[in-house]
């Protein structure tokens, strides 16, 4: 196989997994409260700050704060849920995404107003390094934000099917009136759900911010780049997120590689309406989450 096309898939690939590591936790809050969060972006943006500030500060390297970034998040995203979100889930579903715009116009303001325009970044000892294989690049920093995207949606998985509030989520997810019929506490499972979907959220911009560039206004495109890569994976259905991401990273890599730089966010969004004309369930045809 000529020696560009395998980097182009091998960049396709690692890129994919980075997609499939920051849409997890749009996907499950999806599948569960039929929630379209306009503020996900905004939930990676604070991952990626809680990483940087506690390496600039306290000199923490990027991937052991990630427990920390998650436990910040899930405290954010639980309170969010419980105390604002919870308010409109019963009301028609443009309610809800008003209020997370509104909470994405926030969140993204009193960032701005803290931590000004400026672009910030971290470097490592590691940053940049690559493995070398047969003439082929393969980034340490890239690859390890892989490996925790098969992390989070095996453990995603596992929590949702063999745990008793995992089996709680998918049932109200299923059939929320049934569900409450059984004694599930409807809002406290939309809270905990969202706290889950924003903690590994947190985690994965975390997991980002040793190669991305970190700033308060980052947050929308990744709310776009999520949203498509869900939506390619079958909303709501877990194991398709890695599908959908690394459809859409090799879709990009390739395009970046025989076409022009430019072009890879005309490529996701041309595959984002035609799988939305084609196969509206996704790649996979699940939609639920699983």
């Amino acid at each position: 196989m000529d020696t560009v096309l395998l980097q182009s898939l091998i960049n396709g690939i690692l890129l994919g997994g980075v997609y499939a590591a920051y849409s997890a936790g749009f996907s499950l809050i999806f599948g569960v409260m039929g929630v379209v969060n306009l503020a996900h972006g905004e939930l990676i943006m604070l991952g990626a700050f809680t990483s940087y500030w506690l390496f600039e500060l306290l000199g923490i390297d990027p991937y052991l704060s990630l427990p920390l970034a998650f436990l910040f998040l899930f405290c954010f995203g639980y309170l969010i849920q419980r105390y604002i979100i919870n308010r409109v889930i019963e009301l028609p579903h443009i309610m809800s995404y008003i209020l997370t715009f509104g909470i994405h116009l926030m969140v993204a303001n009193v960032a701005l107003k803290l931590w000004s325009h400026d672009f910030r970044s971290i470097t490592t000892t590691y940053s940049g390094a690559n493995a070398a294989f047969a003439g082929l690049n393969i980034p340490y920093s890239r690859l390890t934000t892989f490996l925790l995207a098969l992390f989070i949606i095996t453990i995603l998985w596992l929590f949702l099917n063999r745990t008793e509030t995992g089996r709680a989520i998918r049932a109200t997810a299923m059939d929320k009136e049934i569900a409450r019929l059984m004694g599930v506490k409807i809002k406290s499972i939309y809270a905990v759900t969202f706290g889950l979907g924003a903690g590994v959220t947190g985690l994965a911009g975390a997991s980002i911010s040793p190669f991305e560039i970190i700033s308060p206004e980052m947050g929308l495109q990744y709310t776009i780049v999520a949203f498509c890569v869900v939506v390619l994976g079958g909303m709501g259905y877990m194991p398709g997120v890695l599908w959908g991401g690394i459809t859409l990273g090799i879709a990009q890599s390739l395009a970046v590689t025989y076409l022009n730089a430019g072009i890879s966010i005309a490529v996701t969004f041309l595959l984002l309406f035609m799988m939305l004309v084609i196969r509206p369930t996704g790649i996979v045809g699940k939609g639920m989450v699983s």
